[in-house]
This record gives C-alpha cells, structure tokens and sequence, in this order.
C-alpha cells in the first residue's frame, strides 16, 4: 500500500514538473510574441514601403481627415511595418502623413522632426512569410484601441487651443469641428465623442460647487498625477532610456496602482457627500 501511495506521489510530482516546464514554454512564447508587437522605433518615412495590395480599398476623404488630424495631435497611432519596413498595417495613415508632408510642409515638419516617423516594426520579412503579413494586417484592422475618458478629454483639450470648436452640424467656412476631429483622430463615432464631451460640460457644471471640498480636491489631482504618470511611461518607451529612468520606470507601476487605489478610495468618499 505505502509502495502504491509513493508512485502515485512520484508520478504526481512528474505530472507537476511537467505542467510548471509547459508554463514556462508559454510563458517564454508570450513574452517573445509580445516583445515582437511592442518593438516601437522611429524610421525616416522615405524608408517606410506601401505593400503590394491592401485588403481595404483607400478612401480619400479619409486620408485627408487623418492627415488635418495628425496635424492638429500628430500620430497617435503608429504604423505597422515588418524589419525591411514594408507597411502591414497602417496605409490610410501612412496616405495621411504623406499628403500632410505635400500640403502643409510646417505641420509635417512639427509633427516628424528629422522625417521620422513612429513605427511598430514587426520581427519577420512579411515578402517571406505573406501568411503573417495578412494575419497582422487583419488583427490591425480589427483591433481598436480603448481611450479612456480622461485621454478623451486632454486631446479635446489640445484641440480647442488650436481653434477647434464643439458645433453641431456642418461647419461654416473657417469654423473647425472639434467632434469629427477627434473621432477620426481615435477611430470612434463622432457620436461617442459628443456623448463623452456632454458628460464633461456637465460635470465641470457640478464641480463650480464643489471646489471647496478637499475630497474633490484631492480626487482632481490624483486624476491629473494619474495621467501624468501615464503619459510619462510613454515618452519613457520612445527613446533609450537611462540608468535612472529605468529604475523610475520599475517603480511607476507599483505608484501607479496606489494612486488608482487612492482614486478609487476618493471616490467612495466624495459619492458619499452627494
């Protein structure tokens, strides 16, 4: 009986070894994948190549949307290029950079210092291996990013201090129309955006009251070191970073989470002021 009970234990403990060795396999394979979709670096944008055929046809009223956008916020959203930099995802973009670059030399050059645009570049050659190509192209396509409402917010912000007011219906000659802009900017409907912007007007409507009240005070701030941090992970990733900012960028998102915590504490308390 006690020699059963050990081979059940032995092959237990095999059986675990073996589960922990796969892990760590998938572990490896995930850490790699997601190495390969996050190498994010700048390339001159005579070396970023159209590919061959698009699986959407390019829309011209579009590109020149994206291109007044990226003037107006820059590229929000990088493009998608394999090691040679041939495009996989990224081409009404890549239109937009390029017809800003022809129409209003200023603009491009503020937003692309140097002609250098940011890129994804992607760890394979997509000409030898065409079936990648297409699935990161799709999942590109398909994938849209989720825009809190607080980085909502701080690009309409940028945009009214370029003259880019909330109006309803077609603009007038010379009017510039924040909402389109921004959908167009985030890849969401206009709709949503005039629903998040709504929201704001009416809470700075009810925050006129509240001022006063440490707790909302403390609850503002927390919000604004928040995406501060945010953004600084950001600007963190683009360049080298040096010794110091690498050990700041370790301890960002253990603060991170205490100032989320803290937020979410603050909001318990000012909910119960109401």
């Amino acid at each position: 009986m006690a020699k059963r009970r050990t081979n059940s234990e032995a092959l237990f403990a095999e059986a675990t070894a073996t589960a922990d060795a796969i892990h760590e396999l998938d572990q490896a394979a995930a850490a790699k994948v997601e190495q390969e979709r996050t190498q994010r670096t700048k390339i001159p944008l005579a070396q970023i190549h159209p590919r061959e055929a698009d699986t959407r046809p390019i829309r011209p009223e579009h590109v020149a949307d994206l291109a007044d956008s990226i003037a107006a916020l820059g590229l929000i959203e990088p493009l998608v290029v394999d090691c040679k930099g041939v495009l996989l995802a990224g081409a009404h973009r890549l239109a937009a950079i390029q017809l800003l670059k022809e129409a209003n030399l200023e603009a491009y050059a503020q937003q692309f210092s140097d002609d250098l645009v940011m890129v994804h570049m992607m760890a394979f050659d997509a000409e030898e291996e065409p079936e990648r190509a297409l699935q990161v192209e799709l999942a590109e396509n398909e994938k849209r990013v989720n825009y809190t409402r607080d980085q909502i917010e701080r690009l309409a912000e940028r945009l009214r201090t370029l003259n880019y007011r909330e109006i309803r219906g077609r603009p007038r000659e010379g009017e510039k129309a924040l909402g389109p802009a921004l959908a167009v900017a985030i890849g969401v409907s206009t709709r949503y955006v005039r629903k998040i912007l709504s929201q704001q007007r009416q809470e700075e409507a009810g925050e006129e009251n509240r001022n006063s009240d440490p707790i909302f005070q403390k609850l503002k701030l927390l919000k604004r070191i928040e995406a501060a941090t945010q953004e600084l992970v950001v600007l963190l990733e683009l360049d080298q970073p040096t010794r110091a900012e690498q050990s700041l960028s370790k301890a960002i998102p253990t603060f991170l989470q205490t100032v989320k915590n803290s937020i979410n504490e603050a909001k318990v308390a000012a909910k119960s002021r109401r």
